[in-house]
């Protein structure tokens, strides 16, 4: 059966000399793996992650690895490539997706924040708070956003997921001075919070605190490869 939907790009692996096994989040169908034969031949083919794009494919009865047939470019991302740290952060949002996203689970309000966000991401250079800020909107689009009982919260409670003044009784808890970043990421405008002026060595603090939450409430959660690279740019 032959198909036609949008996708974005997370990643690409070799497969032979000329044909690539690329994983797409689509807009109709979710995370999906598929064999692309011929794609090293394609010119003006780029695959970068994040990139935005309209995908023709057959879904066969007998495999299921999908045939992509056909991939266009939906908006070039110029600005993106040529600058290492919006590069960075693709591949940091790219690995973070493939890592929160489920195998043919339809998600659309995400597909369609990502899709804003990577516009966004293209044209802008307000990027030092963006990552804080990415992370808590992902954690409210996929249900596990962390109650906020204090805006000024002594304790990040991160197995139950609460920000709090209170001793939390669990012992999985963060008690740092810069937490106040973490609720104002959930409650701010985005670029309100853009335009904050977080102490650059509490930003990578805050990312990992983010993931480190993640741990609890994403399975299969993993230390990720990109977030080292991440750690570089921003300090």
């Amino acid at each position: 059966m032959k198909i036609t939907d949008k996708a974005v790009v997370l990643s690409r692996l070799p497969y032979s000399e000329t044909s690539l096994i690329v994983n797409l989040f689509t807009l109709e169908s979710g995370l999906q793996t598929f064999l692309f034969q011929g794609a090293k031949k394609k010119k003006g083919l780029i695959l970068f992650p994040l990139e935005l794009v309209e995908i023709t494919y057959y879904k066969r009865n007998d495999s299921s690895l999908l045939k992509l047939t056909e991939m266009q470019s939906l908006e070039p991302l110029h600005r993106l490539l040529e600058n290492p740290l919006k590069s960075s952060i693709a591949f940091f949002v790219s690995e973070l997706m493939l890592i929160c996203l489920r195998d043919n689970h339809q998600d659309k309000k995400l597909f369609a924040f990502l899709s804003r966000e990577i516009h966004w991401l293209n044209e802008s250079e307000e990027l030092s708070n963006y990552l804080i800020w990415f992370l808590a909107q992902v954690s409210k689009l996929e249900g596990f956003q962390p109650e906020v009982q204090s805006n000024t919260p002594k304790y990040f409670e991160l197995q139950e997921g609460k920000f709090t003044n209170e001793l939390p009784f669990l012992p999985s808890y963060l008690e740092e001075p810069w937490l106040h970043w973490l609720t104002d990421s959930l409650e701010y405008e985005k670029l309100d919070f853009l335009a904050l002026s977080i102490p650059r060595e509490e930003r990578v603090k805050l990312i990992d605190a983010w993931l480190e939450y993640y741990q609890f409430h994403i399975s299969g959660m993993r230390k990720m490869k990109s977030l080292e690279i991440i750690r570089t740019v921003f300090n």
